[in-house]
């Protein structure tokens, strides 16, 4: 799509904001005008505003008072008992009791067994000269981890990733609510409930035995709130760091010389991860709800009325960022959004840059000469949530020696 398409689109009234196939592609050229022309933009077609710019975002985000999450985080989708659809006080309360083990501090004690993982991954494929991104790196990875994190046996994986695929995309609005995905999210919380139910019996050092043994306000955790943050940890943790890695991997074949710097300087890996993770952004959007009648940048926003924060288009705001269309591994300061702001700030983002670090200094370190291994390149899923990728095979060489 070229701007003046983009404009047009815009000006007619006719862009919606929930239409997967516009994140599909390339959706810059609709951020873009919508951050200069229409920065609060009404979709009628799905009767919520829609919010472009970083600033703005992060105003919305920074006053919870107003803007609620118990009112729908998702388009059109009635807000669920997980920790992303709660409002203070209660949202911290639940929050405090796993915070914790997401600390930046508490997160490197996992650091020998993501190494682990991640060396049997590369190993699998290294002599192969070809991978299927998605299936042999991206998707074990995390679901792995929140399977261990959770306290799922290792055996479990395979359908720990089998559900996160199915059912995160779900949060795209009803029109993605596909029989696989609901089955998809029925089955996972029977074996959510499944282990609560042996963690209650038996508690071990896991995420579910500390849900099981915790307190609210006097009050145990209901089904419901255990299989609904259960689920939010499993999408939030598991797709999320897949959707980097695959996109990741595209934006470094795509820029082979950024590539090679950090193959020469992989000191600069950390600065590396945090500018994938802008110029990826794996969650597209979140939504907030006008608790009451207020504006944004002048435009007034009726109580009741829902916003859909454009994270991916905030993450490219040019009013931020220098030259934000230049993927630049040493780009330093870098205030993307990716993991939300304020309260509601990614509780796993401590977990997601380890895993992201690890992956992509191995992958960089022991394969070499990356490539399509076709001219389609990835096949991405057209959803309204995330920017996923379905299939993505590539090529490569294996460095002797590693």
């Amino acid at each position: 799509m070229d701007p003046e398409e983009a404009a047009e689109l815009v000006e007619s009234g006719r862009l919606d904001l929930l239409d997967g196939e516009l994140y599909a592609g390339d959706p810059e050229p609709v951020y873009a005008y919508l951050r200069a022309h229409r920065p609060v933009y009404w979709d009628a077609t799905n009767e919520l505003w829609g919010i472009s710019r970083h600033r703005d975002i992060v105003a919305i985000e920074k006053d919870p008072a107003t803007w609620c999450s118990s009112g729908g985080y998702r388009p059109n989708i009635p807000a669920d008992p997980s920790l992303i659809g709660l409002d203070d006080p209660l949202h911290t309360k639940r929050r405090r009791l796993v915070s914790r083990r997401f600390t930046p501090r508490a997160v490197t004690t996992h650091e020998p067994l993501v190494r682990a993982i991640v060396t049997e991954l590369i190993d699998a494929v290294a002599d192969e000269g070809l991978a299927e991104v998605v299936g042999d790196l991206a998707a074990p990875l995390p679901a792995k981890m929140i399977g261990h994190l959770l306290g799922f046996p290792d055996d479990e994986w395979p359908r720990l990733v089998h559900w996160s695929t199915s059912t995160i995309l779900l949060g795209g609005g009803p029109r993605y609510a596909t029989d696989e995905g609901i089955m998809s999210a029925v089955e996972f919380r029977e074996a959510a409930l499944d282990l609560a139910n042996a963690r209650r019996r038996c508690p071990m050092d896991d995420l579910m035995s500390v849900w099981t043994q915790a307190e609210v306000d006097g009050q145990p955790l209901s089904d419901d709130d255990l299989g609904a943050d259960a689920l939010l940890l499993l999408d939030g943790g598991a797709e999320t760091t897949r959707t980097v890695i695959t996109n990741g991997i595209d934006a470094l074949i795509a820029h082979p010389e950024q590539r090679d710097l950090l193959r020469r300087e992989p000191e600069r890996i950390t600065t590396a991860v945090e500018e994938l993770i802008r110029w990826t952004t794996p969650v597209l959007n979140m939504c907030r709800v006008a608790t009451r009648d207020t504006e944004i940048a002048g435009t007034p926003i009726r109580k009741g009325q829902q916003v859909v924060l454009m994270y991916s288009s905030a993450n490219r705001d040019e009013s931020l960022f220098d030259d934000p269309q230049r993927f630049d591994v040493t780009r330093d300061p870098n205030p993307h959004i990716s993991f939300g702001f304020g309260t509601h700030f990614c509780l796993g983002a401590a977990l997601a840059r380890l895993e992201l670090k690890i992956m992509f200094e191995e992958l960089i370190r022991r394969l070499d000469d990356w490539a399509w291994a076709d001219d389609i390149g990835p096949r991405r899923t057209p959803n309204a949530f995330v920017r996923g990728i379905e299939k993505f095979p590539v090529t490569f060489r294996a460095v002797e020696g590693t």
